[in-house]
């Protein structure tokens, strides 16, 4: 490789130089290039904070993991709180995300009023926010087309009536949730609607409004209350906020032998709706689906436009279907049956 006559240690000198080379240039080639690595890779890696309803509600379970499916799939970094149904606890969390410095935030809380001083300060930050179910004033609603959801349900049941109670009820039950204000009303007052389309209108003497509280123990102390306000009642219709309150109605009623006498029906497709509609003659009739599982989906990458300064619509929906047991195996085959 060198000339003989060069001595020795001269030689040996010349191919630790080479080698030094050598190494210094594989090291070149084989060292990241700043332009295709991880944090260049033509998106920012931006921190989201993301609130959730409760942990203790299967609906808001499924949002939750979703959305933190979404978030690895967008490469954000998911800061993730529980709001516990509570508006001090979620105005908190609020709080906190802003100290953590988020780019955006996804607030899924219960508390219209708290709603509103949420949103006040991330509009003092300019963090963009995109609020789950319950509106906020300022932010991006995404979730339950209420009307229309509330609608199939009371159609669904209405149809369920006229089929096997001659079109007649004796009472109907509205297993409510007021504190959420207006939007979330809209998917009760859809299944009265729906249900008044099917079998005629309902005397208001005839309605039992309920402040559900969103939780099955709510609902099952109110229900089996007010069932002892109605003894002589056989065809009972119950509409619900969601499947919680639709289990609570059911257990109440199974606590007082009376679990025959009512129909309910349901916004919301949850895991326990879909377990209590196969149940062999369960008063359930059905539940209006509203894939919690694919929230995620839509809602990060919809956020991340928001972070960089595109303007959302001021609404966005998930999509519905009315699952009875009849088409339920059809939109989840995968439930442990």
């Amino acid at each position: 490789m060198f000339p003989k006559f060069l001595s020795l240690p001269v030689r040996l000198g010349l191919l630790g130089v080479v080698a030094a080379s050598l190494l210094a240039g594989c090291n070149r080639e084989t060292a990241p290039d700043p332009a295709t690595s991880a944090t260049n890779s033509g998106a920012k890696k931006y921190k989201i904070g993301f609130a959730n309803l409760t942990e203790d509600i299967p609906f808001a379970v499924r949002v939750r993991e979703g959305i933190e499916k979404a978030a690895k799939a967008n490469n954000v970094e998911l800061v993730i709180a529980d709001n516990k149904l509570d508006g001090a606890t979620a105005l908190a969390n609020a709080d906190n995300f802003i100290t953590q410095g988020v780019d955006g935030v996804i607030e899924f809380q219960t508390d219209e009023n708290f709603g509103k001083s949420i949103m006040t300060k991330m509009q003092a930050k300019k963090i963009p926010v995109i609020a789950i179910d319950i509106p906020m004033p300022g932010a991006t609603f995404f979730g339950v087309n209420n009307k229309v959801a509330g609608e199939m349900a009371g159609k669904g049941l209405g149809q369920w009536i006229k089929k096997n109670w001659d079109g007649k009820i004796d009472a109907l039950v509205m297993m409510e949730l007021p504190q959420s204000g207006p939007i979330p009303a809209a998917r009760l007052k859809g299944q009265r609607d729906g249900l008044e389309s099917v079998i005629g209108k309902i005397p208001e003497s005839k309605v039992k409004h309920l402040d559900s509280k969103n939780t099955l123990e709510e609902a099952r102390k109110l229900m089996s209350d007010t069932l002892t306000t109605l003894p002589n009642a056989k065809h009972i219709a119950v509409v619900c906020i969601n499947d919680d309150t639709a289990q609570g109605a059911i257990v109440a009623a199974e606590a007082a032998g009376r679990k025959g006498n009512i129909a309910v029906v349901a916004v919301d497709g949850s895991d326990r709706g879909r377990e209590e509609i196969r149940k062999a003659g369960s008063p359930q009739v059905g539940s209006t689906a509203s894939f919690p599982e694919r929230y995620g989906e839509k809602i990060v990458p919809a956020l991340i436009k928001a972070i960089e300064g595109e303007k959302l619509p001021a609404e966005m929906y998930t999509d519905h279907v009315f699952m009875t047991k009849d088409n339920v195996d059809e939109h989840y085959p995968n439930d442990k049956k």
